[in-house]
């Protein structure tokens, strides 16, 4: 009897390390990020060409970070990083990146392209014509509707 008592507490006590660390966990994960720690993480990942953290930050994005995002870019980065604002951004509809855009229309690459001109026609059914079925970008597409995009805001 002695015995399974304390295999009882034993396990009550596991238990509730358990759910402590679980709930630690979880708190961590969704504590939302302040400007300075979102600017932070996403100026480290942009620098570093990190996609996979750029793409974990996408949603994490803020309308009210944006201004102070802004003024990290510049039109002289390289393209490594200019992409990087680009695929960070590329779900935001706000006018205040409409530089980043204007200029990501430039990219070298054609994915960058496209999420850019969805972004500045604020219009993602965009995303049908500029790809394929498989989900690969139509470079050609891409370049007749940034032509189109051009002519039309002359």
């Amino acid at each position: 009897m002695k015995d399974g008592f304390f295999m009882h507490i034993i396990m009550k006590n596991i238990i509730i390390i358990l759910l402590i660390l679980v709930s630690s966990y979880s708190f961590a994960q969704t504590k939302p990020l302040t400007e300075n720690e979102f600017i932070e993480k996403a100026m480290k990942a942009i620098k570093a060409d990190d996609p996979e953290t750029i793409e974990g930050l996408r949603d994490k994005v803020k309308p009210e970070f944006l201004p102070a995002l802004m003024k990290q870019w510049n039109a002289n980065l390289p393209w490594t990083q200019k992409n990087g604002f680009i695929a960070l951004l590329m779900d935001q509809l706000s006018d205040v990146i409409k530089p980043i855009m204007e200029d990501g229309l430039n990219s070298n690459m054609p994915e960058n392209r496209a999420a850019a001109l969805c972004v500045l026609k604020k219009d993602f059914k965009l995303h049908d014509i500029l790809y394929d079925k498989n989900g690969w970008v139509i470079e050609a597409k891409v370049n007749e509707e940034i032509a189109k995009y051009r002519k039309k805001t002359k």
